[in-house]
């Protein structure tokens, strides 16, 4: 079987879980004859560097294919990378058999959504998407603002990952009924797959240094440290005598503070560091670890929230005693007196009943209990038993595929469409081309149409009281030159010209363009493709192309609430259902500055009416010094934004409370359309000198060097003074 992993960490560069976990499944697999791959991006190498590590191929990638960091935030850029080298490697070499990515940072999202929006050789992909530490979930219990853009948008590439994964597995139930709570669509069904520890790696160890306490792990309020340290300030003060060994990054930003988890440590347990009965050891490289692991008494893993962390599997496959909290999948591996203990934080003075019980047991009854901790990870985490239960999964999966015929929408509840009223339709696409006084532009605008790849084509012109001679005689020669529909009214404005067009078409499907603009040979079909594909696909935009007097892309997006709600996701080109349209979607006339087509969107929306965005420029965007757009001012889009809150009070109050923190964390929605990318709002640090690519690329580079972690936090510290 061909498999290929992304991976965001991959040793020797990051010694994490993800990273951990990506190795010993990679190694897993290769052993049992796959041919498997690793997909990991990296900014320090300035060409793709192919390696082979223990007959896994390693594919370090330089993410600049596509040129998306110009107009996406480092973290959507990342993803739509991803999807860039997965596809140049199918054309190399064909499909593989799976594709396995962790949800963690959405870097599978763009490949997903190539996959579901039915692109060429991404349409029968199998995805498999591992359940590891989803960032909405983590960095709120690290009291990071998840609001804040663009933490926001990529918890959104998160959970739709989830959603749309063909098959969604997680090595805890706990991690996955922490997500399920924040999730407004339930993920589908999920299998449960233990996570593998390398055989081998770890040898039982039966020395230990009495009371040598320690603790592995970032400080970080998530990893539970923060608790474990009042706990211990509770019992230093009742005259316990014995030490705490932190081990791990003390540099991360505690963001309620804006100083480091460490300064805060350092400031609020002087005292007891100087009295050495808390010794900070800091970060140590992966292979130093062991020194810690085996003089320690006993490990504590305080978490307030965890998956399956691999501290607990290494250290029980040590015979190591450990202490975990409940709050976590390690209290499913962990039975309580058994193998291990655990304490809950929810039960007062739980942790120093467990914490004192352990230290003074008999050392007979912890010989049995590091026996049985050894036992449980060479029997049920060993490769081969997690091997034939990961494959058992696959195997059923792929035996029981099934076609859907509705697209998995993180928050819509769209219905299907009207079968009945479909089926009245003649022609599959009717164009509708509001026309005043654009004499100079029809002709390209009409081209681009014909020399689209759909057949069954009508072209509408209405044209809406034009007055200028010239524009009238030029719609007259296209009348004679192409096969094109012309229909004249009296002028009424935008919104009821394009409704006009709609209630005269005969197409199953409408679609609307502005006569100086185009559109790209492959979006009606692909847009057609998905409302043919889905029946809970009721539309389809997708990115803009700007020409004329400007350049660049808009980047659209999928448009959900409450994101859709504080600020427009779509360009003006999209592709109706003609039905849904006439019922849920007419444009409406009193917006008479524009975002007519918004409107249209959010009534779609709020009556369950979904639609989706090609993710990629087909549509022509003509800037022009006279048009509509440009005469745009803050006065009008405050009428409108008004208007458009009147109008849609039910959706508006439904996500309140969402749309209050997005107003909060970024500042107003009139001028931000780019959720990828850092708002007006709160600051993020040192980080928020910088923007777009250069920000990424920096978080990067410190991420995996701790000397340039230390140097960016002295800069923050001498700015913020």
């Amino acid at each position: 079987m061909k498999y290929w992993l992304l991976t965001t960490e991959y040793p020797p560069q990051y010694g994490g879980g993800i990273g951990t976990y990506v190795q010993c499944t990679a190694a897993m697999l290769s052993n049992k004859g796959h041919d498997v791959t690793v997909f990991i991006y990296d900014i320090s190498v300035l060409h793709d560097k192919i390696t082979f590590e223990q007959n896994v191929r390693v594919i370090r990638f330089v993410p600049n294919r596509t040129g998306t960091s110009k107009y996406l935030g480092f973290q959507a850029n990342i993803s739509y990378e991803y999807a860039a080298i997965v596809g140049e490697f199918i054309r190399r070499e064909g499909q593989p058999a799976i594709i396995e990515s962790q949800e963690y940072l959405g870097i599978a999202y763009y490949l997903q959504q190539y996959k579901w929006m039915r692109y060429e050789n991404y349409a029968d992909l199998t995805i498999l998407i591992t359940c590891h530490a989803p960032s909405f979930l983590y960095l709120e219990y690290n009291h990071v603002p998840i609001y804040t853009f663009p933490q926001y948008w990529t918890g959104e590439m998160e959970k739709s990952s989830m959603l749309c994964a063909d098959l969604l597995i997680s090595p805890s139930t706990y991690l996955v009924n922490e997500i399920q709570n924040r999730m407004e669509r339930k993920i589908r069904q999920v299998r449960y797959v233990k996570n593998p520890v390398s055989p081998g790696s770890y040898s039982r160890s039966t020395t230990y240094r009495k009371n040598y306490i320690v603790c592995f792990g970032k400080l970080s309020p998530l990893k539970g440290t923060f608790a474990l340290l009042k706990y211990f300030k509770e019992l230093w003060e009742k005259g316990f005598e014995h030490p705490l060994h932190l081990v791990g990054n003390t540099d991360l930003l505690f963001h309620p503070e804006g100083i480091s988890m460490g300064d805060v440590v350092t400031d609020t347990y002087k005292d007891y560091i100087n009295r050495q009965l808390l010794v900070l050891e800091g970060e140590h490289p992966p292979a130093d670890l062991g020194k810690f692991l085996e003089k320690a008494h006993l490990v504590i893993v305080p978490s307030l929230v965890d998956n399956l962390p691999y501290t607990v599997l290494e250290a029980m496959a040590l015979g190591k005693i450990v202490l975990a909290s409940r709050q976590g999948g390690q209290s499913e591996v962990i039975s309580h007196g058994v193998n291990g203990f655990l304490f809950d934080h929810h039960v007062p003075g739980d942790f120093e009943a467990q914490l004192i019980q352990i230290l003074s047991m008999d050392p007979a009854d912890l010989e049995q209990i590091s026996e049985r901790a050894c036992q449980t990870i060479n029997t049920d985490f060993a490769p081969d038993t997690v091997y034939i239960k990961k494959m058992d999964v696959i195997n059923e999966f792929m035996t029981g595929q099934q076609v859907h015929s509705g697209y998995p929408f993180t928050s819509v509840n769209s219905r299907q469409a009207d079968d009945e009223q479909e089926s009245k339709s003649g022609k599959l696409l009717s164009v509708i081309i509001p026309y005043f006084n654009m004499g100079e532009y029809i002709e390209e605008c009409v081209r681009s149409v014909l020399n689209t790849d759909v057949a069954e084509t009508e072209i509408i012109i209405v044209n809406d009281g034009s007055t200028q001679t010239t524009s009238l005689s030029a719609l007259a020669e296209i009348e004679k030159k192409y096969h094109v529909k012309v229909v004249h009214t009296k002028n009424q404005g935008l919104a009821l010209t394009r409704n006009f067009g709609a209630e005269i078409a005969n197409g199953k499907y409408i679609a609307f363009l502005d006569p100086d603009d185009t559109v790209d040979k492959s979006f009606y079909p692909k847009a057609i493709t998905l409302l043919s594909a889905y029946t809970n696909v009721h539309f389809v935009s997708c990115w803009a192309k700007y020409t004329g007097q400007a350049s660049g892309c808009w980047p659209a997006f999928n448009p959900e609430p409450p994101l859709l709600l504080f600020h427009n996701l779509l360009t003006s080109t999209l592709v109706f259902r003609k039905s849904s349209f006439l019922s849920y979607g007419k444009f409406d006339p009193g917006f008479e500055y524009g975002m007519e087509d918004w409107n249209a969107v959010v009534s779609m929306i709020e009556n369950s009416r979904g639609g989706l965005v090609l993710p990629e420029p087909l549509f022509n965007y003509r800037v022009r010094k006279k048009s509509m757009a440009r005469k745009f001012t803050v006065v009008k889009r405050l009428f409108l934004h008004k208007l458009m809150a009147d109008k849609h009070k039910k959706i508006y109050q439904q996500y309140g409370p969402e749309l209050v923190h997005l107003f909060n964390a970024n500042g107003s929605g009139l001028f931000l359309d780019n959720p990828t990318k850092q708002g007006a709002g709160l600051s993020a640090g040192v980080f928020s000198l910088f923007s777009g690519k250069l920000q990424g690329r920096l978080k990067e580079k410190i991420k995996g060097k701790r000397y340039l972690r230390k140097i960016a936090y002295i800069i923050f510290k001498r700015l913020k003074k």
